[in-house]
């Protein structure tokens, strides 16, 4: 069976309690977390684009 890459992408916020828009893939997931881009923008990124991009969270859930 095909694993997905990136978990709970979907058609919109209704994919899954606590999705975020990863700015990265373009895609929603429940791993996303903010991060900050090169720009200074404040944006979210999975967990698999925050590995892939070397993209440190702002904060992390305790």
């Amino acid at each position: 069976m095909h694993q997905p890459t990136h978990p709970s992408q979907g058609p919109g916020p209704a994919a899954g309690i606590g999705t975020a828009w990863c700015a990265w893939h373009e895609g929603f997931s429940v791993t996303a977390r903010p991060v900050q881009a090169a720009d200074g923008a404040v944006h979210f990124a999975c967990l698999s684009c925050r590995e892939a991009y070397s993209l440190t969270p702002l904060t992390d859930p305790s």
